[in-house]
């Protein structure tokens, strides 16, 4: 009863949360390619779990085969060689420069150059404001002075105060934005926010091949992978919806509302939205 119950409050949370930045999982989805899938659930049930203007959020993705080929990498369904770069012109992420693909010990993954930003190694500004723009990686420009920084435009999102320039992500969007003279409270306007890219296939080539699953702090992008372990075992929970798709992982199948013990307190993994399980990684105090 107590995984029956733990789902129905993993599916509101889940279902409340944050397309990538209204329904849990689609940002990760929407980068790797899947679209979502056709399958009937219980909408008259859902409604009375959620707001009704978020029962449209997918409750499963259909995928493309991520890895048709074992030996080579794969960007956005493109075969990469060994050694071969993907022209920067193609990649979504301003902090992935330089990615080529390359074999350790026959498994492929892609390499790419270092990105060091000023602002990693000094955060002591001043009187001075760091000014990015939606196509870089680290800051592009300063302002300082305080009768300079005091004429500078204002933002205010999520009850933080933003300078024209610097950058933010307001909480729950799956945006990545920049303090304008423009802005108006709608994240939804290209000149100053883009959806936020994780570079989940460059960074996480071997896992993806491996179909291991992705681990979730507090945010958007993955930490990392979890990876099927011979000794993980299925523990049944409740498939509220009645959605059929089903999630694959290791040698397991689960049903939406299972998960996954890897005899790991602080690890959560559930088939919440079909066909790649996903993990939420705990603090000490949680677990």
């Amino acid at each position: 009863m107590k995984a029956a119950v733990g789902f129905v409050l993993l599916l509101i949370g889940s279902a409340t949360a944050d397309l990538a930045g209204e329904c849990s999982m689609a940002g990760f989805y929407l980068e790797l390619g899947c679209t979502p899938a056709a399958d009937p659930v219980n909408m008259e049930y859902l409604a009375k779990l959620v707001p009704a203007n978020k029962t449209k959020c997918p409750h499963a993705f259909d995928c493309p085969n991520l890895h048709p080929n074992a030996s080579v990498c794969y960007y956005k369904g493109k075969p990469y060689e060994d050694k071969e770069m993907i022209p920067q012109v193609l990649i979504s992420n301003p902090c992935s420069q330089g990615c080529r693909c390359q074999k350790v010990g026959g498994v492929p993954s892609f390499e790419c150059a270092a990105v060091d930003c000023v602002e990693t190694f000094d955060s002591d500004m001043g009187e001075c404001v760091r000014t990015y723009d939606l196509e870089s990686c680290c800051s592009t420009g300063t302002t300082c002075g305080k009768d300079a920084v005091a004429k500078l435009n204002i933002c205010e999102v999520d009850n933080k105060t933003y300078r024209e320039g610097e950058s933010f992500k307001p909480k729950n969007s799956g945006k990545s934005c920049i303090c304008s003279a423009k802005w108006n409270g709608s994240i939804d306007n290209p000149e100053y926010c883009r959806d936020i890219n994780c570079g989940i296939e460059i960074h996480y080539q071997d896992q993806i091949m491996k179909e291991c699953a992705p681990i979730f702090v507090d945010g958007i992008c993955p930490i990392g992978f979890q990876c099927p372990t011979a000794n993980m075992t299925v523990i049944e929970g409740l498939n509220v919806l009645g959605v059929s798709a089903k999630c694959s992982f290791g040698n397991l199948t689960l049903s939406v509302g299972d998960s996954v013990d890897f005899g790991d307190q602080c690890m959560r993994c559930y088939c919440d939205v079909p066909p790649i399980v996903s993990c939420a990684k705990l603090s000490p105090k949680q677990c």
